[in-house]
This record gives structure tokens, sequence and C-alpha cells, in this order.
């Protein structure tokens, strides 16, 4: 597949420039997530259909940048049960099966690490399954605080990412260690020109 081919090329030529891995975005509505959603991919072809062609597209993209570059630095991030972009829940027995098969083949494949986007609809035993099908690294996000990030790495998660913290908060591993409050960020700012909601939070030693 064409589209394959590009994911493959960016790779190489993200290591060429000196990354250290990439991590391909299977999450929020966009390309791999629509193939993988029962109710945007209408394929009737080797792509659509049963669960086994719907994930043919991550699965195969996967498998080729991992031997482009080596398994050792490819991850991939997904959303179950994310709605981001207007994308439409399924069935939530079949959104299990769907993720749980995906963990297997990227266990197969031994790629580094998968990075789950979570939300707090989302049941616990579908992560688990995950959990249990994948060996490497799970990283946990979205929405984390301090609080909820420890809980999540006494769970199925090996490492926590914050996102949204680290933008609002320059300093947010000082505020972490010394229990400080947290800036708020600002979503009204967010995808917009210039350094308002991006670079004008204080740290700390600007607070008065």
């Amino acid at each position: 597949m064409r589209t394959t081919e590009g994911f493959v090329r960016a790779a190489e030529n993200a290591i060429k420039a000196g990354f250290d891995g990439v991590e391909i975005h299977g999450a929020h509505g966009y390309l791999m997530e629509q193939f993988l959603n029962p109710h945007t991919n209408k394929r009737q072809d080797g792509y659509g259909g049963t669960l086994e062609n719907r994930a043919r597209f991550v699965v195969d993209t996967v498998q080729a940048v991992s031997q482009a570059i080596g398994k050792d630095k490819v991850g991939i991030r997904l959303s179950p049960y994310g709605t981001v972009n207007d994308q439409p829940l399924y069935d939530p027995e079949q959104v299990e099966r769907t993720y749980s098969y995906l963990a297997g083949r990227f266990d197969d494949a031994g790629i580094l690490y998968i990075h789950l986007s979570t939300n707090p609809q989302a049941p616990d035993p579908m992560f688990w399954a995950i959990r249990k099908l994948f060996k490497g690294i799970i990283i946990q996000c979205n929405g984390l605080t301090p609080e909820t990030a420890g809980q999540a790495l006494e769970g199925f998660a090996d490492l926590a990412a914050f996102a949204r913290s680290w933008l609002a908060n320059p300093d947010l591993n000082r505020r972490i260690k010394m229990g400080a409050e947290l800036n708020a960020p600002k979503p009204d700012f967010f995808y917009t020109p210039g350094a308002k909601g991006y670079t004008d939070y204080p740290t700390l030693n600007q607070v008065p």
C-alpha cells in the first residue's frame, strides 16, 4: 500500500535526521483509527469488514516501519474509546477484541511501546487485556494529574505521559516534586499563533 510506504519513508528520514525513534499515530480519529472503526471503515476489500481486515493497514504499517528502522525504535499511539475528531464509538465488546488483537500483533512484532490515550469511560478490563497480551512498555496519558499518574503506574502502565500539563507548566517536574499548584492550560489558545497560551506560563520563580 502506498500509504504504508509513506510511513516507512517518513520513519527512515526521521532516523537519518537524528531521531531516536518514531511514534506511529493510530489514535484520535486520524487515518489508522478510521480503518479500525467499523462505523468509518466501509471498505469491502481486504482492508474492511472483519476485524483482521480492518486492522490490516495498522499491522502492516507497524511491521514495515519496524523492519525498516528496527523494532526497538518504534512505538504506536492508540485511543480505545476515544471520540476526538468526531470518531464514533462502537460496541464495547468489539472495541476490546480490536485492541486486544492489535496488542497481540504488536507483541509479535516486538515494538518498543504502546502509548494509550485513555478516558474515564473506558473499562479497565480492556486495558488489562492489552497489558496481558503486550509484553513491551505501556505508556498511559490523557488528562493525568500527579495523583492519577501515580495510580496509573500502580496499574497497567509502565510510564505516565503529560502533555497539556507540560505546556502550562514549564517547570512541571519541580512542581510535582514540591507538591505545588499547577498552572491551568488555556485551551482557547491551542493551535493559534503567538506566545499566548503556549510560552507565557509562569514558573514558580515568577509567581508573586
